[in-house]
């Protein structure tokens, strides 16, 4: 179970959490030079490697903001309660299914200022924290959490980051976001259509 999360979840999680990032990178131009000064003034003429994650905090809000708002599982598989017990003040009899709505979890109004906005500098404001991987609930939480989260986290923003540093993206006319749920994660309907125009580095 291990090994399949690791290899095909967080490769296939990743790529899809990719395309969204880029299609509202591609959408936002604002947040895609902030995005590229950032790497350009902490890689300079390098290209950008694993190591410098660290230093890319946007970098890092735009993968979290991301996952946040196109959650890459928008439903937890089922999990099965083998005993009475209580969660969030609701009786669950043993034997229950449970489903857990992160994409609702993820829009709620309570937890995130306007959660249908895409928005990565929310995780720079102190609010929430950028290196939690429960608070958005991508990756699940506690000991049932995914063991490729650190993986996928750490493959997605360096890819992210790579694209935006090496080409300037906008969408193509009539790019739309339509959602369209196959199996366990949420791809878009249709594949992206971007304009890409080679950076001068």
């Amino acid at each position: 179970m291990l090994v399949w999360e690791t290899i095909i979840e967080a490769s296939d999680t990743t790529m899809v959490t990719t395309e969204w990032a880029m299609y509202e990178l591609a959408k936002n131009p604002k947040c895609q030079d902030r995005l590229y000064h950032e790497i350009q003034n902490v890689c300079g003429a390098e290209k950008i490697k694993e190591e410098h994650l660290p230093q890319l905090p946007y970098l890092n809000a735009v993968f979290h903001e991301t996952i946040r708002k196109y959650s890459p599982a928008p439903v937890i598989p089922l999990r099965y309660a083998h005993e009475d017990t209580q969660i969030g003040g609701y009786y669950i009899p043993a034997g229950s299914e449970i489903a857990v709505n992160i994409y609702g979890c993820n829009m709620d109004k309570k937890l995130w200022e306007n959660p249908e906005e895409w928005k990565p500098e929310r995780f720079l404001d102190g609010k929430y924290d950028s290196m939690d991987l429960h608070k958005t609930m991508a990756f699940g939480a506690g000991k049932r959490s995914c063991a490729g989260a650190l993986q996928a986290s750490m493959i997605a923003s360096a890819t992210i980051g790579r694209v935006a540093q090496e080409f300037e993206w906008r969408l193509k006319d009539g790019e739309e976001e339509n959602v369209d749920i196959v199996g366990l994660t949420s791809r878009k309907l249709q594949p992206l259509h971007v304009i890409i125009k080679p950076r001068n580095l």
